[in-house]
């Protein structure tokens, strides 16, 4: 069973990155009225002052980390509850 639950702790934490990464994207966006100030989108970091930079970055930082512990707690519960006694 170990074999199957690390890849799919891994997979699980790389989609949840991604959605994170949007939704805080899409919240600075909604917030600022403009895209937000990633390595994605080097236009706007270089035209943004460092303070919105460093705002993002915090935000985006957050959620990512609230997003990673969520879904590794929730991996760790579903692994447990299909493990046979």
């Amino acid at each position: 069973m170990k074999l199957f639950t690390k890849p799919l702790t891994i997979a699980i934490s790389l989609l949840a990155g991604l959605a994170g990464a949007r939704i805080s994207g899409a919240i600075w966006k909604r917030a600022t009225g403009e895209q937000p100030p990633t390595v994605t989108n080097p236009e706007a970091q270089q035209r943004e002052k460092i303070g919105k930079v460093l705002a993002f970055a915090v935000i985006s930082g957050a959620t990512a980390s609230v997003i990673q512990a969520v879904t590794k707690r929730w991996t760790q519960n579903m692994v447990e509850k299909n493990r046979t006694p």
